[in-house]
């Protein structure tokens, strides 16, 4: 353990140097200026809008209906009942409902309503969480009211959207990557407010929702597999035509609903783990086990193989005893399972499996297109790549998208704008990473708020493994989760080194 602090403070003592070296940078000093010019902007507008609202004519309605309002819920059976089921559901233990709860429902609306309703819901929270802090503000009741991330986040975020926007303006359908440009522009905000509630103790607050989310859509599925549902052939190989059903949830295709399984599903496992509240135990079965059969049954390869590897890493981070468990779980599965599924999981290795075959002749077109537009790219979205695929594609292949995410992000943003990307991706991972060395050399390793770093980096590590056979981005609903979740970790991961600091300065 000796050693192991010793080089835990070398690696600290390295990074505090290089940050010293970047905090005397002009690029920092420019980032820190349109940052506080930024804010202070913010601050006078919605300072202005509050007195403007409070003294109108509408104001003053709304303010005395929402009074009114709050004394009929309060009084209310059925709504006292409401409010105490979705407490359960929504809300750890010890918690409150806050940010990070609205936050997390607005997430979770993808499963269940449009992506525009979702992006008009992040508009009303954006404006209603800027409005409250800058307000409390002004009465000095706290400090800050845009997210802040530390330089070597800041600069990487900062570049690869300066990369999203000029592969939006110079895309071959520029009308339709703007479109997209708007929903990036929504990921980068979703994972700076995921960031900023997470570093201010507030990530359990955003998890639970989701993890609430995704359960009622694993409910549905499960629902959908015992009912009778018709699986369209084009989602199942010939060979298994007659013998699966693959289930959507609330999705509108099992991939899809794999896919925001395989992020949800480890974070449920690492809550459970860590967490020693019997209540919120309790809870978190019932999500881990309504996600882990409905993953099951969406029969999607690709998710499976990316949660054995998110478990495997959880159990490389967490407890190297936990491999022992999960093989216990797969021998068993497998032993007790139908036939079928040991089958559909080996044909994830057979280039005589249809969709594989399909997949591989896709790749060939997305490399030929790749090799023409390696430096320029051809712009943000599916609409682009579907304008320039038809001249590459192997005969018989088409596709809407190239079914890698490696291969769609370099197809989209050129070489250059992949590369600002693997440089956001690693600064986060590594700025993780380096608060877990942190804690177990401090003696952290046991905090709860580590298991869900933990959880979150296996997830995100398991979606991108699952990103080399399928572009998991293509669900706007899936990419927000993803970047939320990295959001969280690295808000974690800012706070858990503080507490290191504090530590150490104690």
């Amino acid at each position: 353990m000796g050693n192991t602090v010793a080089v835990t403070e070398k690696t600290a003592s390295l990074i505090s140097s290089s940050n010293e070296v970047f905090e005397s940078s002009s690029a920092f000093n420019l980032l820190e200026s349109a940052h506080s010019r930024i804010e202070n902007a913010v601050i006078r507008f919605f300072l202005w809008f509050d007195v403007a609202y409070r003294n109108s004519l509408l104001g003053n309605i709304l303010l005395s209906f929402a009074g009114t309002f709050t004394v009929w819920a309060q009084s209310s059976t059925f709504l006292t009942l409401l409010r105490r089921i979705l407490r359960l559901c929504l809300i750890p233990s010890g918690g409150t409902f806050g940010e990070g709860t609205i936050f997390g429902i607005v997430l979770v609306l993808g499963a269940l309503v449009s992506t525009e309703i979702q992006m008009l819901g992040f508009l009303v929270f954006l404006f209603a969480v800027l409005w409250r802090r800058s307000v409390a503000i002004d009465n000095s009741r706290s400090h800050g009211v845009l997210p802040a991330l530390p330089f070597h986040l800041h600069l990487p975020f900062v570049v690869l959207f300066l990369f999203v926007l000029g592969a939006a303006v110079s895309s071959v359908v520029p009308g339709e990557s703007v479109k997209n440009l708007m929903f990036w522009c929504f990921s980068g905000v979703v994972f700076l407010f995921a960031f900023d509630i997470s570093a201010k103790s507030g990530e359990e607050s955003i998890i639970w929702p989701v993890l609430a989310g995704a359960s009622l859509s694993s409910l549905v599925g499960i629902g959908q597999y015992f009912s009778g549902w018709q699986t369209p052939s084009s989602w199942i190989d010939a060979k298994f035509e007659d013998e699966l059903v693959r289930i959507v949830g609330t999705f509108t295709n099992p991939n899809y609903f794999a896919e925001m399984l395989g992020l949800a599903l480890p974070l449920a496992l690492a809550l459970l783990v860590r967490n020693k509240s019997l209540r919120d135990k309790g809870v978190l079965l019932v999500y881990a086990g309504l996600q882990a059969i409905a993953l099951i049954i969406t029969w999607s390869r690709g998710a499976w193989l990316g949660f054995m590897a998110s478990f495997a890493i959880m159990a490389i981070l967490f407890d190297k005893r936990l491999l022992v468990v999960g093989l216990v779980v797969a021998v068993g599965i497998l032993a007790f399972a139908p036939p079928i599924v040991l089958e559909r999981f080996l044909s994830s290795f057979s280039l005589e499996d249809s969709s594989n075959a399909y997949r591989v002749s896709v790749w060939r077109g997305s490399l030929a297109l790749l090799r023409e537009n390696l430096f320029r790219g051809i712009g943000l979205g599916a609409k682009a790549f579907s304008q320039i695929y038809p001249e590459y594609m192997i005969i018989q292949t088409p596709s809407l998208h190239s079914h890698s995410l490696y291969l769609q992000m370099l197809i989209e943003l050129g070489l250059l704008g992949f590369v600002a990307l693997a440089w956001f991706l690693l600064a986060s991972v590594f700025h993780s990473l380096g608060s877990l060395r942190v804690a177990k050399g401090r003696g952290f390793e046991k905090w709860k708020h580590t298991g869900i770093l933990v959880g979150c980096m296996s997830a995100l590590a398991g979606h991108m493994i699952q990103g080399v056979i399928e572009y998991t981005w293509y669900n706007p609903q899936v990419m927000l989760v993803f970047w939320a979740w990295l959001g969280v970790s690295a808000g974690v991961a800012s706070r858990l080194k503080e507490a290191h600091t504090d530590a150490v300065e104690l």
